[in-house]
């Protein structure tokens, strides 16, 4: 369990750099902050979801969903891993 966490935090750190960088372009006058307003709420979206996925990681019995078990297949979109199987429709 204490490894996915890890994962799942240095995952958050990513995101965190990237969106204090963005807020950073967005501080100048004149900035285009209407521009990255929509990047920079997805941004802080999958944080929050990554703070959430780690409250649950935390939460799960030990040997829940073993490594060995039934995977997953990911495929990339955009350089970005996503399961092959799932429907956003």
């Amino acid at each position: 369990m204490q490894d996915h966490v890890e994962v799942l935090r240095k995952a958050r750190e990513n995101f965190v750099r990237k969106r204090r960088a963005m807020a950073e372009q967005m501080v100048p006058t004149g900035a285009a902050g209407s521009h990255f307003a929509p990047n920079f709420a997805e941004i802080q979206a999958a944080i929050e979801a990554i703070d959430r996925a780690i409250a649950d990681e935390t939460a799960l019995p030990d040997g829940y969903a073993p490594a060995d078990g039934p995977s997953i297949e990911l495929a990339t979109v955009d350089g970005a891993a996503v399961d092959r199987d799932y429907d956003p429709a």
